[in-house]
């Protein structure tokens, strides 16, 4: 029996678990998996916005060496996106878009100075291996053994908004 096989965006082979952290005023020093340590990667993100603009951007992300997990921090790459669609299109503000995968960062210097269309850069780019997970947090204090803790809800959007 073969396994079947997941669909790729990419040309490239899948890198890096990725996972989203809505909470503006939560960062992680430490892995929310493993408690290791956390480092930083400096990688352009393929993001889509709905209905048809790709963009890559050079996002610095926390990063885990153990478990191989990228942390994007969701109010960073929404100010970023709402400074730079002001200028290219404001329309596309506020809506849906999905992190992909990440470009690599010699293809992502050449499309700086020589722009692609989006179809020759789908040979440039890793999807995530692991699908994307909005990191979600538990509400501080204490809980009788019987009791499960409240998820805390993450802020709404206060730039990528319509």
């Amino acid at each position: 029996m073969t396994k079947a096989k997941k669909p790729k965006f990419g040309g490239l082979i899948p890198l890096y678990k990725f996972s989203l952290n809505p909470y503006p005023d939560q960062r992680f020093s430490s892995c929310p998996f493993c408690a290791h340590k956390t480092g930083q990667r400096k990688l352009p993100l393929f993001i889509h916005i709905d209905p048809e603009y790709p963009i890559a951007l050079n996002y610095t992300c926390r990063y885990c060496k153990q478990c191989d997990l990228l942390i994007a921090h969701k109010h960073e790459i929404e100010h970023l996106l709402t400074t730079t669609f002001k200028q290219l299109n404001p329309d596309a503000i506020g809506n849906d878009y999905l992190i992909i995968g990440t470009v690599e960062k010699k293809a992502w210097r050449e499309n700086i100075q020589n722009p692609k269309e989006p179809t020759e850069m789908l040979s440039q780019i890793h999807d995530f291996k692991m699908a994307h997970a909005e990191i979600r947090m538990t509400r501080p204090g204490w809980y009788g053994p019987d009791q499960e803790p409240p998820v805390r809800k993450p802020p709404q959007s206060s730039e990528w908004v319509k």
